[in-house]
């Protein structure tokens, strides 16, 4: 057991020196400027202390700075396990509200800033997501895709709506005030490059 235990330390180090940039340079320092190093978090980042820490590992050193670092390497992992959690929990919640939208209705909710967010079940697994506000008719909205009762998929996509209304509905009325020599007819289809610019 011990020498599984000493085997996986060696290969997490080798790991860490193959990555952590600070460890070769931090090599000439003396046991003292690590110290300093692995307990400056204001100073230093992440990495530089994770190096300082590793040397004086590797130099056999019993300062106390070492079982502060780990501790506190502990604690971060343990963060990111409960952040991982939290987030899946969210997701799974998400999904189990997303899945009570009826196929082509959309539900809508308001905002604190006096928006409203309104979400389009498009088909079983995929909604159209997008806030809505006055000028938000050019705005791409997110379609968002169930990909399992624990993931999501999203990508931006251009509001269609928003699209036909002021692209195409734009080129008609161009198109009528050419007829009416108003505006030359190159200008027709301003609207719709004009809208796919945005």
């Amino acid at each position: 057991m011990l020498i599984c235990k000493v085997y996986l330390d060696a290969r997490i180090h080798l790991h860490h020196m193959s990555e952590n940039q600070f460890l070769e340079k931090f090599q000439s320092k003396t046991d003292s400027e690590l110290e300093r190093i692995a307990q400056d978090s204001k100073a230093y980042v992440f990495e530089a202390r994770q190096a300082a820490s590793i040397i004086l590992k590797n130099r056999k050193s019993a300062s106390p700075v070492i079982a502060a670092f780990d501790k506190e390497v502990e604690v971060l992992s343990e963060n990111k396990k409960k952040e991982k959690l939290d987030s899946a929990k969210i997701t799974k919640n998400i999904i189990q509200n997303l899945s009570q939208i009826p196929i082509k209705a959309t539900a809508k909710y308001w905002l604190k800033n006096g928006n409203e967010l309104q979400i389009r079940r498009l088909s079983g697994s995929k909604f159209q997501i997008r806030i809505a506000s006055p000028t938000s008719a050019l705005v791409p909205v997110t379609i968002c895709k169930i990909i399992d009762n624990s993931k999501i998929k999203t990508y931006p996509f251009i509001y269609l709506k928003g699209f036909l209304i002021l692209g195409v509905g734009g080129s008609i009325v161009s198109l009528i005030l050419s007829q009416l020599k108003i505006i030359e007819a190159n200008m027709i289809p301003m609207p719709i490059l004009i809208v796919l610019g945005f």
